[in-house]
């Protein structure tokens, strides 16, 4: 009897951790919009630039973003955060690598990195691509995967 409890035990125990491993929710994450550049700051390691915008997306719905860019003008490099807020009011946050591949385009990867409500322990990472329409306007999209922890 007390072999049979400590293995009903040890199988509870085994269906527990299963159950944490397979509760993390990789899900297709896609969207676009168009946004406008808000300010431009030339500073000793670059121009810092801010965008605002707004699109719609899975996982977040119609959502709205808030940028904040770092642009060395030698390079073409570009790194920054943005903050996604939800059609719930979740935030989603992210960090950014990319670079322009043209006069008025650019590429690159976001790394989300958890938010708050149903994004607190988001990750996973989307692929990027800008089109710039003028000096201050732009659209983007997005693809990749984000895992709803």
């Amino acid at each position: 009897m007390k072999k049979q409890i400590i293995s009903g035990l040890c199988a509870l125990a085994l269906l527990a951790c299963m159950t944490q491993v397979t509760a993390a929710k990789e899900v297709p994450m896609k969207g676009g919009g168009s946004g406008m550049i808000t300010s431009l700051t030339p500073g000793p390691n670059g121009v810092e630039i801010t965008a605002s915008g707004g699109g719609e997306a899975t996982q977040l719905g119609k959502f709205t973003r808030e940028e904040n860019i770092l642009l060395n003008p030698t390079t073409g490099a570009l790194t920054g955060t943005i903050v996604f807020t939800a059609a719930d009011g979740s935030e989603l946050y992210c960090d950014f690598v990319g670079a322009f591949t043209g006069a008025n385009t650019a590429a690159g990867t976001y790394t989300f990195t958890g938010g708050t409500g149903r994004f607190e322990d988001a990750s996973g990472v989307a692929y990027f691509s800008i089109v710039q329409s003028d000096p201050a306007n732009f659209t983007f999209q997005f693809a990749g995967t984000i895992d709803l922890n």
